[in-house]
C-alpha cells in the first residue's frame, strides 16, 4: 500500500478500505512527493523501491492512496508486475461486494462502468481476461468484456433503469409526505455506527459491524415517542474524505432520502484522532449533494469509550451536541426529545398519528409503504 507522507491518517484508513475488501496488507509505504510524475506517479527510484518490496512480501497487488491516471496506472503495472489499483478502485470494490438490492447494484455497476471507460485504452484483452479480485469486482462477480460501445450503451441503460427507481422513490415520498410522516436521515462518516445508533434507538435488529461502508442499500426504521407520534429513520450510506465523485453521481437514488428528509442527524465518531476532521467531511459532503441547509442534530456516538475528561473537551467543542452511547442507550432519551423539539417548531409539527390506510410497521420496525415490495 503506498500513501503520502503528508496524510498518514489516510494511509491508515486507505488499510481498513483493504481489509474491509478481503485484502492481507503486507505492507505500506508512505513516500515524499513534491508533485507527481506524469508517466508513473511516483519518481523511477520510488517506483523501484515499491517493486523491491512487491518482490520480497510476496504481493500480487499494489494500492495506491491517490487517483491514478489510467497511464500512471498501466505503467506502473509494467514496472511493478502486479495489478496497480488506486483508491477510487478500492473503495467501489467495497461498494460491490455490499450492495445486496437490485438498486444498490444498479448504482454501484454504474459508478464502475463509468470510472472503467476512459482506462480501456490499449488494455482491452487484459480486462476482457481478468477473473476477479479486488479492484475488478461489480454485481454478480462479472468478468470485465465490454467494449467502449457496449459500456457506453449500458451505461445508458442503468441510467434509465435508476430513473425508474427514482421516480419509484419520489412516488413514495409523496405518499409519506401526504400521511404527514416526518422523515429523519442519519448521516455519518463510515463506521460511525449509524446502524446500531438506529438499532439502539427503534429497537430494531439491522446487521452491523466494525466494517466500512457496510450500509449502501437504505433502510427505514420506525421511531415511536411516548406520546404515540412517530417519524421514520433512514439508515444511509456512509461518507468518507475523497469519496469517489463517479459513486456520488451513481447514488443520486439513495442521497435522494437525505435530500427530502425533513432533518439530519449527524452522527459522529470521537474515537480517530481526527474526528473533527471527519465531521468536517461529512459537512462538505452534504453540500456537495444539496442538504447542506437541513436542520441538524449532532450526536456524538461511542462515549462509552471515552475517558471523562475527553467527553468534557467534546462538550466545550460541540455545546449543542448530545453525547450518547449506542452499546449502553445512554443519552437515547435527549436524541428523543431533540427530534421532538425540532418538529414541533416546523410549519406543520405532527400531522400524523397512526390512523387508517396505511401499514407503518411490520416485524423489526420495518416500515413498509402501500404497494411497497419488502
Amino acid at each position: 500500500m503506498v500513501g503520502s507522507k503528508k496524510d498518514l491518517d489516510s494511509l491508515k484508513e486507505l488499510e481498513r478500505l483493504a481489509d474491509t475488501a478481503g485484502a492481507e496488507v503486507l505492507k505500506s509505504l508512505s513516500l515524499r512527493l513534491d508533485r507527481p510524475t506524469p508517466s508513473h506517479f511516483v519518481g523511477k527510484g520510488q517506483a523501484e523501491e515499491i517493486a523491491r518490496l512487491v518482490r520480497e512480501e510476496g504481493a500480487d497487488l499494489v494500492i495506491f492512496d491517490m487517483d491514478l491516471h489510467p497511464v500512471q496506472q498501466r505503467n506502473l503495472e509494467e514496472v511493478l508486475g502486479v495489478r496497480v489499483i488506486d483508491r477510487t478502485q478500492l473503495i467501489m470494490d467495497i461498494f460491490a461486494q455490499h450492495a445486496h438490492t437490485e438498486e444498490g447494484k444498479l448504482e454501484v455497476e454504474l459508478a464502475q462502468l463509468k470510472y472503467l471507460l476512459p482506462r480501456l485504452t490499449g488494455k482491452g484483452k487484459e480486462l476482457s481476461d481478468l477473473g476477479g479480485g479486488i479492484g475488478t469486482r461489480g454485481p454478480g462477480e462479472k468478468k470485465l468484456e465490454y467494449d467502449r460501445r457496449r459500456i457506453r450503451e449500458r451505461i445508458k441503460t442503468l441510467e434509465r433503469k435508476l430513473e425508474k427507481v427514482m421516480k419509484h422513490r419520489e412516488n413514495l415520498r409523496r405518499r409519506r409526505k401526504k400521511l404527514g410522516i416526518p422523515v429523519i436521515a442519519v448521516v455519518g462518516y463510515t463506521n460511525a455506527g449509524k446502524t446500531t445508533f438506529i438499532n439502539k434507538l427503534t429497537h430494531s435488529q439491522l446487521v452491523a459491524g466494525d466494517k466500512l461502508f457496510l450500509t449502501l442499500d437504505t433502510r427505514m426504521r420506525k421511531l415511536v415517542f411516548p406520546s404515540g407520534k412517530w417519524v421514520i429513520l433512514v439508515d444511509t450510506v456512509g461518507f468518507i474524505r475523497r469519496l469517489p465523485p463517479q459513486l456520488l453521481a451513481s447514488f443520486q437514488a439513495t442521497l435522494q432520502e437525505t435530500l427530502h428528509s425533513q432533518a439530519l442527524i449527524h452522527l459522529i465518531d470521537p474515537i480517530p484522532t481526527k474526528w473533527l476532521e471527519m465531521r468536517d467531511t461529512v459537512r462538505r459532503t452534504l453540500e456537495e449533494i444539496g442538504a447542506g441547509e437541513k436542520p441538524v442534530i449532532e450526536v456524538v456516538n461511542k462515549i462509552d469509550l471515552l475517558s471523562l475528561p475527553e467527553r468534557r473537551r467534546i462538550e466545550r467543542i460541540l455545546p449543542h451536541a448530545i453525547l450518547v452511547s449506542s452499546k449502553t442507550g445512554e443519552g437515547m432519551e435527549e436524541v428523543k426529545k431533540r427530534i421532538e423539539e425540532l418538529l414541533e417548531e416546523r410549519e406543520k409539527p405532527w400531522e400524523y398519528f397512526i390512523t387508517a390506510n396505511f401499514s407503518g410497521e411490520r416485524e423489526d420496525n420495518k416500515v413498509v409503504f402501500p404497494q411497497e415490495h419488502p
